[in-house]
């Protein structure tokens, strides 16, 4: 290979510019929603939405919020810090206070893990208070196998953010998606020898996978780190007092997701599997598209912060939620009108069956009610953590957890798991006007007039193909015999028909997203055609 190609090809691997990085994050989101989807597709198949999904749903909650609390915290609160760290003491003390960070955490996580294995009873019970004795004793079970990965996930989103503070963005989402390859090929070849045992146990495999993967490749980023114990050192103190207040938003946050739990015990078997799978199908746009923009323009955002370059911070949140929102409004409405058919072609066979896919369809629409402001909540969190503002999120997690719970309690008893879905989208509508409400005091208005009628724009014509998406979905499934292959020919059909002309709209609303992605396509069909010798 030329040594030119070679350099080229190294830098895409180990350091990309925003627009590589946002590129790459979305391809390999891409491959890794579709075989996060083969993983769910086949505990759905194998499992269903029974008892077993239950409590390896509620297990798997324990040591992520274990691990959540302080891996969120410190994958949000690095960044910045290593920014600040790196411009004032220089590249060597900065790597010096990510290994002093790093070191300390572990000890903490292992100290924590221990314990763990001392509190699980009482924490499944708290969790799951509504679960009978047979499934309460599976999921302590499952927890009892899953609970080494708190020491992996932990520290996990520290190296990440190592890893991004260094525009490196492949090497952690390749390391994602071979450790979900991990967790498939484990439930195919071993769930007949071990049951229901091999969900838990491959979750561990897939964390452990993760985490390894990372740990040789940061000296290749050009990052030394040393195990370096010191709870005396200045950086630490500082990273202490900006991981508090995220410490407790994260725990709120995540107390959030427990308190769905907590509620969906006590409906009938399979409600807290069927909202986990719908959750999983509402999050794939948003892990397709808003975690990449918000990846990738994170560092830019925490330098821009730091060099009080307010006006080219603020410019960067409004083109991410432009971007974001051209994409997040259709789907959304897509999702509402199509949740029935997407359930279907997702899940539906094996031990899957159509009360399972009623269950996870309804719950799907009112979780889609909420995307939109769930994604825009997500953007402006991460701009408050770049200006190291970490009180105002943590307030407003605290008040979308109140209003969760007030939310659940009210809609609970007359739409069962429909209205936990509710309640979750409600609440995420409350903490955005909030959050706005903040950014704008900090920074100013943060959507010009343009962007906002663009907005409104994307709602029209969101809405519009979505019924037309409804429609051409139903006229081919009346004409076309009722089996799987024709199921995905009709819903693809549909969907592929809807967003040309969503894309078309645009370019006439001169909608630059739109005119850029039409830009793209006319370049391919000219590359193609080039190819293939075609005029």
């Amino acid at each position: 290979m030329d040594s030119g190609l070679k350099k080229k090809f190294k830098n895409l691997i180990f350091r990309q510019n925003v627009t590589q990085a946002a590129i790459l994050i979305t391809i390999l989101a891409t491959i890794t929603r579709i075989i996060g989807f083969l993983r769910e597709m086949m505990i759905a198949a194998f499992f269903g939405a029974k008892k077993f999904t239950d409590s390896f749903i509620v297990a798997q909650a324990i040591p992520g919020v274990l691990a959540g609390l302080i891996s969120g915290a410190l994958s949000a609160v690095f960044i910045p810090l290593y920014a600040e760290w790196r411009e004032k003491k220089g590249k060597e003390e900065a790597e010096r206070f990510t290994s002093i960070l790093l070191t300390d955490i572990l000890i903490i996580l292992i100290g924590t893990t221990l314990l763990a294995y001392f509190l699980a009873p009482f924490i499944v019970n708290i969790l799951a208070p509504g679960f009978n004795q047979e499934t309460r004793n599976l999921t302590l079970s499952f927890t009892y196998i899953m609970l080494p990965s708190i020491i992996f996930w932990g520290t996990y989103g520290l190296i990440t953010g190592l890893y991004n503070s260094q525009k490196s963005f492949f090497i952690p989402n390749l390391a994602g998606l071979l450790g979900s390859v991990i967790f498939i090929i484990s439930i195919f070849l071993f769930h007949k020898i071990f049951g229901a045992y091999i969900l838990p146990w491959g979750y561990l495999a897939n964390v452990f996978v993760q985490y390894i993967l990372l740990i040789p490749a940061l000296k290749r980023i050009g990052v030394n780190l040393r195990w370096e114990f010191n709870l005396k050192y200045e950086g630490l103190k500082k990273a202490l007092i900006l991981i508090g207040p995220i410490f407790l938003g994260q725990s709120v946050g995540i107390l959030n997701m427990a308190v769905d739990r907590i509620f969906g015990s006590y409906l009938s078997e399979g409600s807290i599997s069927a909202l986990n799978y719908a959750s999983r199908i509402y999050q794939l746009p948003m892990n397709l598209f808003v975690n990449a923009l918000a990846t990738a323009i994170y560092t830019d955002l925490a330098f821009s912060a730091q060099n009080d370059n307010l006006e080219k911070f603020k410019l960067s949140i409004e083109k991410i939620i432009r971007a974001l929102l051209f994409f997040i409004i259709p789907a959304t409405f897509g999702l509402i009108f199509l949740s029935t058919p997407i359930v279907q072609l997702a899940f539906q066979r094996g031990a899957f069956d159509a009360i399972a896919t009623q269950r996870t369809s309804e719950s799907l629409t009112f979780y889609s009610i909420g995307l939109v402001f769930m994604s825009i909540n997500l953007i402006m969190v991460r701009g408050f953590y770049a200006l190291h503002d970490t009180k105002t999120p943590t307030i407003n997690s605290i008040l979308a957890l109140l209003s969760n719970i007030a939310l659940n309690t009210i809609f609970i008893k007359p739409l069962a798991h429909r209205g936990l879905a509710l309640a979750t989208s409600l609440a995420s509508f409350i903490s955005f006007v909030l959050l706005y409400r903040s950014f704008r005091l900090k920074i100013g208005e943060v959507l010009s007039k343009e962007t906002k009628r663009d907005i409104i724009k994307f709602m029209i014509s969101g809405a519009l193909i979505g019924m037309l998406a409804f429609f051409i979905y139903k006229f081919l499934d009346c004409v076309l015999p009722s089996k799987q292959i024709y199921l995905a020919f009709n819903l693809f059909s549909a969907i592929g028909i809807v967003v040309m002309l969503y894309l078309y709209l645009g370019k006439r609303w001169k909608i630059d997203e739109a005119r850029k992605i039409w830009s793209l396509i006319d370049k391919g069909l000219k590359l193609v055609s080039g190819i293939l010798g075609i005029k």
